[in-house]
């Protein structure tokens, strides 16, 4: 690559920083999401590099973000730290293969270091997608068990609210934390403690969530025989969850028929190589 190509090259580059820089401290209007979901919207320079982020859709569906944890600040750092690792590490080894005078073309360096920024970008995408498909299947097993706990306390005549706040206390896992913190929260806010799950279930993306709530309601408000089909949905609860876990099985299990492929091809080629290379040297 000649100077002037080079020249231009950062010229641009520091050109598409620069408007980066000032998007990013230019004055926005806050999110309709944050006004109707009642949140403060992102202060601060992070804050509105997320804000810009958001809008251009690099920032994964708030629901999955919710259900692992994880904030959309720590989304967005995460996804740079992995692009920058990416796109400097090709360079890195280019520079130590030169220092040990073998150094790859640059043309092939640079095409390299694209493609590994670019998988370095996508890679927390791949992350969180498992952790969310995993986060699912335990909140489905957490939810069965609670059905079952609340279809007991109401067998045990205890009231709706109690029978729906008390197996809360009971689990220690994290499912049950925001079980746990969803009916502190509706009560707080003056509602029934079954709102805290649809919410939940809109925060999360837990169907599932929302149906507990609604089963619990019927109980509260029309008094209601709901044993039944609390264990109905229990049961149901577990058929998928053991549905999802002998899928994920088979796919595993049809992941394993490309390693060994690939190994029997390269057998193959090991022992064809050294009759090859007499019949192209003769």
């Amino acid at each position: 690559m000649s100077a002037e190509a080079m020249v231009i090259v950062l010229a641009i580059v520091g050109a598409i920083g620069l408007t980066l820089v000032v998007a990013a401290f230019a004055p926005t209007r806050p999110r309709l999401a944050d006004v109707l979901d009642e949140r403060e919207a992102p202060t601060g320079f992070l804050g509105t590099i997320v804000s810009h982020a958001d809008r251009m859709r690099l920032i994964a569906n708030p629901a999955d973000l919710a259900l692992v944890g994880q904030t959309r600040e720590a989304f967005l750092v995460q996804r740079v730290v992995y692009t920058l690792i990416g796109a400097l590490w090709i360079p890195g080894t280019a520079a130590a293969l030169a220092l040990a005078g073998a150094a790859p073309p640059v043309i092939l360096s640079g095409a390299a270091s694209v493609g590994c920024a670019l998988v370095g970008w996508q890679l927390p995408v791949l992350m969180l997608k498992s952790k969310v498909k995993h986060a699912r299947i335990a909140f489905a097993g957490a939810s069965a068990a609670y059905c079952r706990l609340v279809a007991l306390g109401r067998l045990g005549d205890r009231g709706p609210v109690e029978a729906l706040r008390y197996p809360a206390t009971l689990g220690t896992g994290w499912a049950f934390a925001r079980i746990r913190l969803a009916i502190d929260e509706a009560v707080l806010r003056g509602g029934m403690p079954w709102d805290g799950f649809t919410a939940l279930a809109e925060e999360t993306g837990v169907r599932e969530l929302k149906d507990i709530g609604q089963i619990v309601a019927s109980a509260g408000q029309d008094g209601a025989s709901i044993v039944d089909t609390l264990r109905a949905k229990a049961t149901s609860l577990a058929d998928q969850q053991l549905s999802d876990r002998k899928t994920g099985s088979s796919v595993r299990s049809d992941r394993m028929d490309m390693p060994v492929a690939l190994l029997g091809l390269a057998f193959i080629a090991f022992l064809a190589f050294p009759g090859l290379y007499l019949m192209l040297h003769l």
